[in-house]
């Protein structure tokens, strides 16, 4: 095996393992890790049983869109959900929210919902500032699919209510769902899309080969994405495809020669970063882009080191900035580079290490409010997601257990992540916040899933 295939590898396990789970890098040390300490009082709700009032639905319809919003509610970062009592149930179907009772439980909000055969009818009332608001119906068809993000809209409705800005329960993100070929050695790797608890999964792009690393091209402000990029074998050697929510069809974004992989969009949707070995040294390169015409001239290299690889860039939100993971030190760890010039020297672009107490670093995700970089490392022998508060310089262990936690992406509030966690053959995607660090599933069934990506939010 020559030089160049060996860090053409190097770089695809920068990535969070390509085609499977693989041990990389060196262990971490273990004595600078800082408790995850939120502060954050998660405010009780109480969910009344859902009041079929239907004749279309039978109880257990009623039933499933209930749970939807229980886990919306429980999921949120801001609130957590009491549990069921009939006492309760009975005080506020008897219109007393403002009884005792319900602050001897602890209860701050009470939410009922009343089910009609074209509706769903939500009341939301404070137990301690004694009023009551009625929201909006929401319309209802018997469509489990489109019922549920009605339901996410209810909750998102009771978010703002409470704390005026918006939740974040009815965005969606991408995915790479793996399966083994029945009867050949071969796999696919198809890219899906679901909501954000995992809920109504489609399969987006067809006939793209075995795909990698999607990553939602950011919108125009005041949209929702529609397109987005990532990496297919398709051809032999992998490089960046432009595929389309609506249609899903994709097309090739570069012909550049060698292998490409990890590109991102930063949310000016100007300029794509991304890893390639066209010069020799799987290195760091820019690409100018326009949303309509594609790439713009040709692509340049902003980082190389002797003997290294580079991989996963993320931009900042201000497009300015650029983390990644490099071996410049001998054991990948997480960088931040300033974009520079046109026509700056390699040998004049020095990145800032950012990971000093970790190794073995992948995937390096900015979150939204510009504030912190979720990476994963090893701790133990076991791949933990990490987060790095850019203005207190502290990093946290966000996960813990005995999976391998990889690839984590931001939410738009950069409160909540989604990662890959696996022990093969299992690959499943979790739901964590930083108010509630206690990771859920949110995917089943057959294949691995892993490279989530959530839907960016960019503001009018």
């Amino acid at each position: 095996m020559n030089d160049l295939i060996i860090k053409v590898l190097m770089f695809t396990l920068m990535c969070g393992s390509v085609f499977g789970y693989n041990e990389f890098g060196d262990d971490e040390d273990e004595g600078m890790v800082v408790p995850l300490v939120t502060g954050v009082q998660l405010l009780p709700v109480y969910v009344v049983y859902f009041r079929n009032l239907s004749q279309a639905y039978d109880d257990s319809y009623v039933r499933k869109l209930e749970k939807i919003l229980r886990f919306d509610l429980e999921n949120n970062g801001m609130t957590t959900v009491v549990p069921n009592d009939p006492r309760l149930d009975n005080l506020a179907n008897s219109a007393q929210h403002y009884s005792p009772e319900w602050e001897k439980q602890r209860v701050k909000y009470v939410v009922t919902v009343d089910a009609t055969d074209e509706q769903l009818d939500p009341t939301i009332s404070s137990v301690v500032g004694k009023w009551t608001k009625d929201s909006p119906a929401i319309e209802i068809n018997g469509d489990i699919g489109h019922d549920r993000r009605q339901v996410h809209l209810i909750a998102d409705m009771i978010h703002k209510s409470l704390f005026g800005k918006e939740g974040i329960v009815r965005t969606k993100f991408l995915y790479t769902l793996r399966n083994k070929i029945p009867g050949v050695k071969d796999w696919t790797c198809e890219i899906w899309e679901a909501d954000y608890d995992g809920g109504n999964a489609r399969q987006v792009v067809d006939d793209a080969g075995y795909c990698v690393t999607p990553q939602y091209a950011p919108p125009a402000p005041g949209m929702h994405p529609g397109s987005f990029l990532f990496v297919s074998y398709k051809n032999g050697q992998p490089k960046i495809y432009m595929g389309s929510l609506k249609d899903g069809q994709s097309r090739r974004v570069s012909y550049l020669r060698g292998n490409q992989l990890m590109p991102t969009l930063s949310y000016q949707r100007d300029q794509v970063a991304f890893i390639s070995d066209v010069t020799g040294n799987p290195d760091l390169f820019l690409q100018q882009f326009d949303s309509q015409k594609g790439v713009v001239g040709k692509p340049r290299q902003i980082f190389s080191a002797p003997l290294a690889s580079q991989g996963t860039p993320t931009f900042s939100p201000d497009g300015k900035r650029i983390a990644f993971v490099s071996n410049n030190d001998g054991s990948p760890r997480v960088y931040v580079i300033d974009i520079p010039p046109e026509g700056a020297k390699l040998r004049d672009i020095h990145p800032q290490l950012i990971t000093k107490f970790r190794r073995g670093c992948t995937a390096p995700a900015w979150s939204p409010d510009g504030r912190k970089i979720a990476y994963c490392a090893r701790m133990n022998g076991v791949r933990q997601i990490f987060v790095y508060d850019l203005v207190t310089k502290q990093e946290v262990q966000l996960t813990r257990g005995k999976m391998n936690a990889e690839n984590p992406t931001w939410a738009p509030n950069s409160l909540h992540l989604i990662y890959n966690a696996s022990k093969e053959p299992v690959s499943e995607l979790y739901l964590i916040n930083l108010n509630h660090p206690q990771a859920v599933k949110i995917s089943s069934g057959k294949g691995e899933k892993r490279f989530p990506h959530w839907e960016p939010w960019v503001e009018g």
